[in-house]
């Protein structure tokens, strides 16, 4: 049986739009609040991580024809139930309270939302002892319990849950995190191993199972536990989770799998080439979102590197002279790279203050990477031609300006017009270092 999901929040208010926003709109209000609540650019901010996870959770559902389809009709029941339940306490001024079990429940959903959890489990209770078999309500009162640390109160409402229906997922899988909370990681596998049986589309379960085979030291199956994780919340677009389950991967894999370090890398980077080259305005928060701090640094790295061997190529391909050793020269190369990103990290430091290096290493590699290309590009066009080099020119350096643009805005939350100024200054100063540097030191 499929998990259960809570419906009571309204996704459309949570990502700002109207209840009949097209996915355009829907896709456009996701990135415009992702780039102001994302927690790489609000660390240590539990307020922005959380609304984080709300709008992405929003996003994963709005953004599917058939999950948003089976969210609206459940939304639109719930909205009947309450303006019922709203209805019957209006016309009986005498008697305020909730009467019916939905009425408990949805009293109970609004107090969880608040966190006032140990108010809302005395609501679920009410709403059971009305309807002993009133399932969501549960499994929302399991919930508050483990928030709570009642691992106890999780195990007895759990078992309850199972006489009612012995296949619900959530509540193995709650049943699990009771377990592995009290010392029983064993029992708790097992308990997960039910609930994936139940739905193999689970990855908070995956995800603890893999911790809890971590605990065993069974290294491999935590690792193939938590890669499935990573992969069904990157599906979700839950990418905070995502980065966890990949760190404690790295974490479990260091030293012992240099290729599979390779692979990701390689993986990352093409993935991130993909969804930013061609389309340097809206792809570039989805790609810097799906890395941890760690890949950001290396595939911002690896697009350094890889400019500065397009322009160590560029060179010998115009067949100039060699002036200078071809490592000294190849360090000449990796002048726009580090002129990039110096620049950027003084100019986040002064402007913005916030943020991390990772940030700006990620920001100079996608910059540079389309001036590299097409330097590379130039080198295969004959002196007769020259000329068709300057659109090329102005070709890359477009890109570089809408990738710059795009870093600041969407990966730094800087405003609009601070970042079209900083974008602008930026190329001028860093065309000015390049050539400089260039200049003195190949003459």
């Amino acid at each position: 049986m499929a998990r259960v999901d809570n419906y009571a929040d309204n996704y459309y208010s949570t990502l700002e739009v109207s209840k009949d926003a097209d996915i355009k709109k829907i896709k456009t209000a996701f990135r415009r609040l992702a780039r102001q609540y994302h927690p790489d650019l609000n660390p240590d901010d539990p307020i922005s991580a959380e609304k984080f996870k709300q709008i992405s959770q929003a996003y994963d559902v709005l953004s599917d024809p058939t999950k948003r389809r089976r969210y609206d009709l459940s939304f639109s029941f719930n909205q009947r139930q309450t303006s019922t339940s709203y209805t019957n306490r209006q016309t009986n001024h005498n008697n305020p309270k909730p009467k019916t079990a939905q009425d408990f429940y949805l009293r109970g959903t609004l107090r969880t939302q608040k966190k006032e959890y140990f108010q809302a489990i005395e609501d679920y209770t009410e709403a059971i002892k009305l309807n002993p078999k009133f399932v969501d309500a549960y499994l929302k009162r399991c919930e508050m319990r483990y928030k709570m640390g009642d691992n106890q109160g999780v195990l007895d409402d759990c078992y309850q849950i199972f006489k009612i229906d012995p296949n619900i997922a959530k509540a193995h899988y709650y049943q699990g995190r009771a377990r592995y909370s009290l010392g029983y990681t064993q029992p708790a596998i097992e308990s997960y191993d039910i609930a994936i049986a139940n739905d193999v589309n689970y990855p908070q379960a995956y995800y603890y199972r893999g911790i809890a085979y971590k605990e065993m030291l069974a290294t491999s199956s935590a690792i193939n536990d938590l890669n499935k994780a990573a992969e069904l919340f990157r599906s979700q677009k839950n990418f905070d989770a995502y980065r966890r389950s990949q760190e404690i991967v790295n974490e479990l894999t260091k030293g012992k799998h240099v290729s599979g370090w390779l692979d990701n890398l390689i993986h990352n980077s093409l993935m991130t080439l993909s969804l930013s080259l061609f389309n340097p305005g809206g792809g570039l928060l989805p790609a810097f979102s799906r890395l941890n701090n760690q890949q950001s640094k290396q595939v911002g790295t690896t697009y350094g590197l890889f400019s500065s061997l397009c322009f160590f190529c560029t060179y010998f391909m115009t067949g100039l002279p060699l002036m200078v050793g071809v490592w000294q020269l190849f360090l000449i190369a990796t002048i726009p790279f580090v002129s990039f990103l110096a620049t950027g990290n003084i100019m986040r430091l002064v402007l913005h203050n916030r943020g991390r290096f990772s940030t700006d290493v990620f920001i100079a590699g996608v910059a540079v990477v389309p001036i590299g290309l097409v330097s590379l590009l130039i080198g295969f066009i004959p002196i007769s031609a020259f000329s068709f080099t300057i659109p090329l020119f102005f070709l890359g350096f477009s890109y570089s300006a809408l990738s710059l643009h795009a870093g600041y805005t969407q990966l730094l939350n800087i405003r609009e017009s601070k970042a079209a100024l900083t974008v602008a200054l930026m190329l001028v100063l860093n065309s000015y270092i390049c050539l400089s540097l260039m200049s003195s030191l190949i003459i």
